[in-house]
């Protein structure tokens, strides 16, 4: 047994100087080992193997920043691109090995990754887990820059959305017309790395708004999806979610919201983070025209009345 792991550990030894995989990431050597980088470190921790130091690297606080790094023995330095680097940046280290993301093979974690295979909009999978299984979503590259994920939208009726808790859990519709992602899907997403959020609006007479907000994140299940809620960041719309801040999700068959008598979702025609009732109702009943209806599709403060919209969305960037 002992001669086998021996051997296995010969055998990893070259493939590892090569590439290393990390939560989808592969990083690639750069033919530097026995040198270390020494400037623009963006962070130095002890390491056990250049894959810890790859997990490292991929890190929420490091996201978007570091793509090279120089595993040495136990330490990890990450750093930047490899193009910010020159000849005078290296310095003699033996047994150092430095690695750069290899974005050829690298999976996206999300919209702004999906940014760099393409920057059209449309469905994508990305994989944000860290068993590599991928989630198909819908990425708009088009607002503001591009990198949002949308994971609710109402545009035509085509889809019902009083729903019970089970299907909410899950998500529902088609990603490419109307849909909810799911509450499942949000809190995984969310609870790897922060977002922000930005919500979408369109009223019957064409007139458009938004509203941003500075963090978005969505307890577990045991919590029951409960909202947390950054501040507003900007946008036409009117803060119509903070009300909302701090609430778990209610549906029909699961009465989550504050209020002594009744059930919110009920009354609303919908699925929410309920409080007690809404200044905000965009799982709500669909409506052909503009109407006062306090179960339709509601963002009070757009215009501080509770006439239904045409078309809104939901959908989140990674920061």
């Amino acid at each position: 047994m002992a001669s086998f792991l021996l051997v296995f550990a010969v055998l990893l030894s070259p493939l590892e100087a090569i590439t290393v995989t990390a939560r989808g990431n592969y990083y690639k050597n750069i033919n530097h080992d026995g040198k270390a980088f020494t400037g623009n470190i963006l962070f130095e921790s002890p390491a056990r193997s250049a894959k810890h130091c790859a997990l490292l690297c991929g890190q929420p606080e490091h996201r978007g920043l570091c793509e090279t790094f120089t595993f040495d023995g136990d330490v990890c330095r990450g750093h930047g691109m490899l193009g910010m680097f020159n000849t005078s940046s290296f310095v003699d280290a033996p047994g150092a090995r430095s690695f750069s993301k290899n974005w050829e093979e690298t999976l996206p974690k999300d919209c702004v990754e999906a940014q760099r295979y393409s920057n059209e909009s449309g469905v994508v999978t990305i994989y944000p887990d860290d068993d590599n299984s991928g989630l198909q979503v819908y990425c708009d590259q088009d607002t503001d820059g591009g990198g949002w994920l949308v994971f609710q939208r109402r545009k035509d009726g085509s889809v019902d959305f009083y729903r019970k808790w089970a299907e909410y859990l899950t998500g529902f519709g088609n990603v490419q017309g109307e849909f909810w992602l799911g509450l499942d899907a949000l809190h995984m997403l969310t609870s790897r790395q922060r977002y922000e959020l930005r919500v979408d609006l369109v009223k019957f007479n064409g007139t458009e708004g938004y509203e941003t907000y500075s963090n978005f994140t969505i307890s577990d299940s045991s919590d029951n999806y409960r909202l947390h809620l950054g501040s507003p960041t900007g946008g036409n719309g009117g803060d119509s979610l903070s009300y909302h801040n701090g609430m778990q999700f209610s549906t029909r068959d699961a009465d989550h919201d504050t209020r002594i008598f009744g059930n919110c979702a009920s009354e609303h025609h919908g699925a929410w983070w309920y409080k007690s009732c809404a200044m905000s109702n965009l799982n709500g009943r669909y409506r052909e025209s503009r109407e006062w209806a306090s179960e339709g599709i509601v963002w009070y403060y757009f215009d501080n009345t509770q006439y239904n919209f045409k078309s809104a969305e939901m959908k989140m960037r990674a920061m």
